[in-house]
This record gives C-alpha cells, structure tokens and sequence, in this order.
C-alpha cells in the first residue's frame, strides 16, 4: 500500500483517500520517501505526510537526530517549515543543536536549520 518505486505517484494518491487509520501506521515508511526529493514520487509523499503534522512530528525528530545528512536537509526544506507551530515546538531542541554546528553537519544543513529556527514564530 506504499509506493512500489520512486515513479509510483500513483498509490500515493490512493492513500490520500484511505482513512488516517490505514494511513498511519505506514508514515515511517512513506517518510523513507524522501530521502531524496529528486524522485517523482517524492513531492507526492510530502502532500501526504504534511496531512499528518502530529504523526510524523517524531519521526522528523529521529530524522533530525541521525546522521544522514541528506535527509536531514529534505526534512529541514520541506517538512519543518510547513509544520504548525506545535509541533515545531516539540522539533525545536533538534533544530537548534544542528543550527549551532554542534552535530557536524555540513555548512548548508546548519544553515537550512538556522532559517528553519526562523519559521518557528508564531
């Protein structure tokens, strides 16, 4: 019930239609989906998964906490800034410590989070 391969633009749209309890439980998935947004289905999933703020808050987070640096910078372009602001509330502590350069992550990436820090006003 997932996309098949990175053209499946398809079953994303299905899943638009299926009741967030059918939905839910494949969010950890979908979000490998956009590990890169170069991929057609990509843009897609991001619809998808910004429908779902509270849900995929963690999810985001242990993105945010990992080391793939790719990810990280997808999740700060296209995920976090289109959050609602509580659920940047609870993003807030790992934005910072990758804004700061504490994590090590490449200067685009701190700079990625330190604008993302920016959209965090109410």
């Amino acid at each position: 019930m997932t996309p098949k391969n990175k053209f499946d633009i398809e079953e994303v749209e299905t899943l638009r239609n299926k009741p967030a309890n059918e939905v839910v439980p494949l969010l950890p998935e979908l979000m490998t989906w956009m590990q890169d947004m170069n991929w057609p289905v990509a843009k897609s999933v991001v619809e998808l998964l910004l429908t779902y703020p509270t849900e995929i808050t963690p999810l985001i987070d242990e993105v945010l906490a990992g080391d793939d640096d790719m990810w990280v910078y997808w999740c700060l372009v296209e995920l976090v800034p289109k959050l609602p602001f509580y659920s940047k509330l609870v993003l807030a502590e790992a934005v910072e410590q990758i804004a700061s350069g504490q994590r090590g992550f490449d200067e685009d990436v701190i700079e990625l989070a330190q604008e993302a820090l920016r959209s965090f006003e109410p």
